[in-house]
């Protein structure tokens, strides 16, 4: 195994142990964000793996920052011309070694110990399919609002058969004997990991570990972002074949009725992040951690100060555990399903 260096001049090495994992990562054009995300894979603390990366097409040149970490040979580079992120993952999917595989996204960071303590998961339970962990938000280049709540197979199972995915999809670490021969809807140009984890799920039992492992990087000129009617229109269509597969009647979301619709227009763009700065809000209250929590509903609200939604995390901050609990359940407020 090759031996590097990290950024911060640290040599990692050593002999690998525990199961292979290998990590799929599909990159299009993840400019100066592609280092840092690999770099956070190749420091893990579990060193038997297996980076395989889809390079989608990119322009940018953001393979040219990379080219020494490309020297670890546990790292496979694929090229191909543009064909969108679940083609991508269909062919990195095509090209697993490991006894268990992770997805992690082109810009966002696992912590040191994602991989290790997500394997441990799987090996302690030979009959799990998944296990997902807890993420934190990368704004601006500063990490906040984490969530952590621990789920068992009952609760992700309610989760499922509610067309919920149980935690952020890119935290999930598979069983590659029992779902590795799944592939992502090549259709669902967006909402296609939503889709994947949902026939997981149906399938599968799963579970979400009750740390905080994974920091998920919003990025402002996300296409998604920009177009939130095309991505419903995505969203729709994953929610569609649920129904087919489980023999339940689709109707349309009509507009009136819509959750989309109830949302502020800043809400829609930004897939409503701010659900998640809310349930990261009752995890810190749960945790006795209240000054974070506070501090966390604050930043939700600095988003954007004109508009109330984004307040709510901050109320929830203030007001006695209990009542925030209550609260969130009289009104849930469930982020959009989608990709950035």
């Amino acid at each position: 195994m090759a031996v590097l260096p990290d950024d911060h001049g640290a040599v990692r090495g050593g002999a690998p142990e525990g199961p292979l994992v290998t990590v799929l990562m599909s990159v299009y054009n993840a400019g100066e964000y592609l280092r840092p995300s690999l770099l956070s894979i190749i420091n893990q603390t579990h060193r038997n793996l297996d980076i395989v990366i889809i390079d989608d097409g990119s322009t940018d040149g953001c393979f040219g920052s990379v080219q020494d970490l490309l020297a670890d040979e546990r790292v496979r580079v694929i090229h191909q011309e543009n064909a969108t992120k679940p083609v991508a993952f269909n062919r990195a999917l095509d090209n697993i070694r490991g006894e268990f595989y992770a997805i992690q996204d082109a810009d966002d960071i696992s912590h040191p110990m994602r991989i290790e303590k997500q394997a441990r998961a799987l090996l302690r339970k030979p009959h799990l399919a998944a296990v997902f962990c807890g993420n934190e938000l990368v704004i601006n280049g500063r990490f906040m609002a984490p969530v952590f709540a621990p789920k068992n197979e009952d609760v992700c199972r309610v989760e499922i058969n509610a067309f919920r995915m149980p935690a952020h999809d890119p935290t999930g670490m598979f069983r590659t004997s029992m779902v590795g021969h799944m592939r992502y809807e090549p259709s669902l140009k967006v909402c296609e990991t939503f889709d994947y984890i949902l026939r997981v799920g149906e399938l599968h039992p799963m579970i979400v570990l009750g740390e905080c492992l994974y920091a998920y990087r919003i990025l402002p000129n996300s296409l998604t972002r920009r177009a939130p009617i095309w991505r419903q229109q995505f969203a729709t269509e994953a929610f569609k074949r649920a129904c087919d597969r489980r023999g339940l009647r689709f109707e349309q979301i009509s507009e009136d009725t819509s959750d989309a619709n109830k949302l502020s227009r800043n809400s829609l763009l930004d897939n409503n992040i701010a659900a998640h700065f809310m349930t990261s809000v009752l995890d810190l209250r749960r945790s006795n951690r209240r000054l974070l929590a506070v501090k966390t509903g604050w930043q939700c609200a600095c988003l954007h100060p004109a508009d109330l939604h984004y307040y709510k995390a901050l109320v929830y901050a203030l007001m006695p555990p209990r009542a925030a609990s209550r609260l969130r359940r009289a009104f849930p407020t469930i982020p959009l399903e989608a990709k950035k």
